[in-house]
């Protein structure tokens, strides 16, 4: 597969960078229907095991979402599009084998929404050995609305951690962080060990992304494996959103209601 061509604009950079941008791969019709169902499951109530909703105090008496994730099987537009077609061949391109869909999560920055610390991410996926994540950018994804940042040529071991699971703070300081900017549609595909963060949105609009984890198929189907040992992860931490501590707000589960 020439990855340069394949529904839209790449960057073949995978090999030195661990990074594929393939600009506005997903547009027009399509890119609206995206929205349209972002929007949709930002507002849908959360449960205790099924579709999870987090959500944020971005000010004094102020909540609004900040996450959903495991959304695929109870969206069958969503997981036919992240299953079928290009994203499933992409994933196996980079991968080397076939790919099988390890998680999905929706990141939803309002503004003061808070960002994520510098961070892997291998640690928070410990029952996989083979895994990229592709971001889907839902909307415009900008400096001022706290586009991801990352770092290249990084991407061939895993950097030391704190107690979090986030990348050591003197080591994160050493490093070349760089701003990626993208329209929305874009697919931004990076290696499990590519260092990335990103920051607070000072805007006054809502960024909103989508982050898929694929792992080689040779280790397996683990995606309730994987939601088990977070959720029971979780309990004892409910201001985490992740099995590492990367988020730099205070997020708690929503089982009740829609987004306020």
């Amino acid at each position: 597969m020439d990855l340069s061509t394949e529904n839209g604009t790449a960057t073949p950079t995978w090999k030195d960078d661990g990074i594929l941008l393939m600009e506005r791969a997903i547009s027009g019709d399509e890119l609206t229907r995206l929205q349209s169902w972002v929007s949709d499951l930002e507002r849908q109530p959360g449960t205790t095991s099924g579709l999870l909703q987090y959500d944020e105090n971005v000010g004094v008496g102020t909540v609004r979402r900040c996450r959903t994730e495991n959304f695929v099987p109870y969206h069958e537009g969503l997981r036919t599009l992240f299953t079928e077609g290009l994203f499933p061949k992409v994933a196996a391109e980079l991968l080397g084998e076939e790919g099988v869909l390890y998680k999905e999560k929706i990141n939803y920055k309002h503004p003061q929404g808070a960002g994520f610390l510098p961070h892997q991410d291998a640690p928070a996926y410990p029952n996989v050995s083979n895994t990229i994540a592709c971001m889907v950018a839902v909307d415009d994804s900008t400096p001022e609305n706290g586009c991801l940042e990352i770092v290249r040529g990084a991407h061939h071991e895993q950097l030391p951690t704190d107690d979090t699971g986030c990348i050591d703070p003197e080591v994160a300081e050493g490093l070349v962080w760089e701003p990626l900017p993208v329209p929305a549609g874009s697919l931004l595909w990076f290696h499990c060990y590519v260092p990335h963060r990103s920051g607070t949105n000072t805007s006054e609009t809502t960024r909103r992304a989508i982050y898929l984890t694929y792992n080689g198929a040779s280790d397996g189907n683990l995606r309730e494996e994987y939601y088990a040992a977070k959720l029971a992860e979780l309990a004892d931490n409910p201001e985490r959103l992740s099995l590492i501590g990367h988020f730099t707000g205070v997020a708690s589960p929503s089982h009740e209601g829609g987004a306020v």
